[in-house]
């Protein structure tokens, strides 16, 4: 599979910290990097919780209400194990997911 380089600036102290957990893990940050970007396309959003609550998040993001928030999120999860069920999603458990 081709591959293309990506470049991003971060803090040096976060790029340091993030590498020490990263080898721990057996990882590097281009693996890693590779790993959420799977994620975020298996999920069709992030990956993780957003630490803002999702209700203002949406709200201050998009302009809606928390219950329209609640309902877009209620449909987002059933179209998603929905595609999973069919075999057009694949969920990334670990790295030899990711290897053809």
């Amino acid at each position: 599979m081709p591959t293309i380089q990506m470049r991003s600036r971060i803090d040096s102290k976060l790029k340091k910290k993030s590498d020490e957990v990263l080898k721990r893990l057996g990882l590097d940050a281009g693996s890693f990097v590779s790993m959420a970007l799977t994620q975020l396309v298996n999920h069709r959003g992030l990956p993780f919780a957003v630490t803002d609550s999702d209700a203002s998040y949406f709200a201050s993001e998009y302009g809606i209400t928390p219950t329209q928030s609640a309902k877009a999120g209620t449909a987002l999860r059933r179209e998603t194990t929905r595609t999973r069920r069919q075999g057009k999603l694949r969920e990334v458990k670990s790295l030899s997911d990711l290897t053809p």
